[in-house]
């Protein structure tokens, strides 16, 4: 069910790391947010920029493509998890996310339609697309509470 939904344009990347920040400092415990987009459609850098609205310091936030998922620790635990290489559903088993969730921590998984069907539902969808080289859109859809905050943060905010 959706609860909320909007779209928000950014034109620089400056635009984006506001908007990211907004969401890191709306977060709440136990929220997992899903990020589609092409490549380059700007997925790690909103999640960089989400890091820091957490309180995890600059540069530490990078791609987990070879890794798979990595863990910051800011204001709450991010666990930042990129599905484009995984291939298996054990592989998103072994990673014990739900109890990470139940624990507390902040979940962003970039290409999470990738292994949907493998993951609890989203409180948040955040799909990004690059109508420019400049300029992203980022259409938001809420499915929780939990999304409704973020939703409504960036909301006000834009």
């Amino acid at each position: 069910m959706i609860h909320l939904s909007e779209t928000v344009i950014s034109n620089s990347l400056s635009d984006t790391a506001k908007i990211g920040q907004q969401i890191g400092q709306a977060l709440k415990p136990g929220t997992l947010i899903g990020l589609v987009g092409t490549l380059g459609a700007g997925k790690t850098n909103l999640t960089q920029s989400i890091g820091r609205g957490l309180g995890i310091a600059d540069g530490n936030v990078v791609s987990p493509t070879f890794t798979i998922c990595v863990p910051h620790r800011g204001r709450l635990l991010m666990l930042h998890l990129d599905a484009y290489r995984i291939n298996q559903p054990e592989e998103v088993d072994e990673l014990g996310l739900d109890e990470q969730l139940e624990d507390g921590a902040v979940v962003i998984v970039e290409w999470s339609d990738r292994i949907a069907t493998y993951l609890r539902p989203l409180d948040l969808k955040i799909q990004l697309t690059a109508p420019s080289e400049t300029t992203r859109s980022l259409a938001f859809t809420s499915q929780s509470a939990k999304g409704d905050a973020v939703v409504t943060a960036v909301s006000a905010a834009s």
